[in-house]
């Protein structure tokens, strides 16, 4: 039986204010910082909304992960130095990526938040050059010191398979965040959730490949039998209806559901100011 199962969301779901999210959640995944720098005096804001230290993860700017585009990261994302494209992106060993994650630390530090999220895109393959990146940059750059004992999250996609990428993060030290309801139509990797347990897990509930249905109870009941079989397991929806999603599996959990749970995201109580809460242009 899972010692702490927390459940939250990828982002705050459209219509739902701070003080009703975190009334309801205990956990949100903001990528606020993965697309342009974040102002200290937001995140302060942020964090006085959660009202409770470890409340955020925070997911790492693109400089860290990320390959840019021909125009870089767009007009207000991370600016990249002219003729320094080769620097950014791919755990690379730059002076850019450096600076990326010294921003994600001073982020997660305002925020208290409780993981840091790596994300990276589907041009970053399983090569033996990235996995040597990998290995190099979660040792050196980004280890558990240097996040003062924050989880450290790396979420694949693309190429990556379910067991290889968990046994590649278990090897460096770090939490892999797969989705269990990820595109696997001939169910190749069911063994490998069937035996999945432990002491930490980091689940990503994406929606990918259901198109816009709703998460069924079945395939809630999957997650929450994942989540059981460890210690302490995160469980972030980024599905159609994130939001009463993870309000079911907490209930799932907690066995308290009932068959009305259907809820309702919408949100009375949304503060004047939210939206300046969110973005951080504001």
């Amino acid at each position: 039986m899972a010692k702490h199962v927390i459940v939250g969301c990828a982002g705050l779901p459209h219509g739902v204010g701070w003080p009703r999210y975190f009334l309801r959640l205990p956990y949100l995944e903001t990528a606020a910082l993965l697309q342009s720098p974040v102002r200290a005096s937001v995140l302060r804001r942020w964090r006085e909304a959660a009202g409770h230290e470890r409340a955020f993860g925070v997911v790492a700017p693109a400089i860290v992960t990320h390959m840019p585009g021909p125009r870089g990261f767009g007009p207000r994302g991370w600016p990249v130095p002219a003729g320094r494209i080769n620097e950014v992106g791919g755990f690379r060993n730059s002076e850019i990526v450096h600076q990326g994650v010294e921003a994600l630390v001073a982020a997660a530090e305002t925020l208290e938040a409780g993981v840091v999220i790596f994300r990276t895109p589907p041009d970053f393959s399983p090569s033996q050059t990235n996995r040597d990146a990998m290995r190099h940059f979660f040792a050196e750059q980004a280890n558990a010191e240097r996040f003062a004992g924050r989880s450290r999250v790396w979420v694949p996609s693309g190429l990556w398979e379910p067991p290889a990428a968990y046994a590649l993060a278990r090897d460096l030290g770090i939490l892999c965040g797969l989705d269990p309801l990820g595109g696997d139509p001939e169910r190749r990797h069911a063994p490998f959730w069937a035996s999945l347990s432990g002491d930490d897990v980091y689940l990503v509930v994406s929606g990918l490949g259901r198109g816009r249905r709703r998460t069924s109870n079945d395939h809630l009941e999957q997650i929450a039998e994942i989540a059981l079989r460890h210690d302490r397991a995160w469980v972030v929806f980024s599905t159609v209806e994130p939001f009463p999603d993870a309000i079911r599996l907490t209930k799932m959990v907690a066995g308290t559901a009932t068959d009305t749970d259907d809820l309702d995201a919408s949100d009375s109580d949304r503060p004047d100011d939210e939206d300046a809460l969110v973005d951080p242009s504001e």
